[in-house]
């Protein structure tokens, strides 16, 4: 009887709800304003994948790869033109043209020289980086490129 006594206790036990300590050590903290906010992207320096464009998952059978250093982004082979300049000032973002090359509207075919097929939507990966005014660093960690009504999201490779 005393086993029955005890097994029914240790039951009714495993039933209650659990002591409000437990349940604080399961939760995160509260996050400070300084820890949530997220951090200023400085550069662009390194690889970077594509991986959304204009809020769109870039799921296509071939991957984009973007290359930068501190002042360039650019998609290789850069015989292709879409090499472009940039800056960073806060969270704003400029491109502008490399020197050297003449960037190639988005549809024009690339030179005789360096005639290679590109990606799948290629050009709108080239449109947004083009209409990018604002850069931000992602909860994900990612990189967010936007404006003129597009964005271009990054994840370093």
């Amino acid at each position: 009887m005393k086993a029955w006594h005890l097994a029914l206790g240790l039951l009714t036990g495993a039933c209650q709800p659990q002591d409000t300590a437990d349940k604080r050590l399961l939760q995160p903290p509260n996050p400070s304003p300084a820890q949530s906010a997220p951090a200023l992207v400085a550069s662009l320096a390194g690889e970077w994948r594509v991986a959304g464009v204009d809020g769109r998952a870039f799921d296509e059978p071939a991957g984009i790869a973007l290359s930068a250093d501190a002042e360039e982004i650019w998609w290789t082979p850069r015989c292709a033109g879409m090499v472009r300049t940039y800056r960073i000032q806060g969270n704003v973002f400029s491109t502008g043209p490399h020197k050297g090359f003449v960037p190639r509207k988005p549809g024009e075919p690339t030179p005789p020289v360096c005639a290679i097929g590109l990606p799948a939507r290629f050009h709108e990966v080239v449109r947004a980086i083009d209409a990018a005014t604002m850069i931000r660093r992602t909860a994900n960690n990612g990189i967010e490129l936007s404006g003129g009504g597009r964005s271009l999201l990054l994840f370093s490779q």
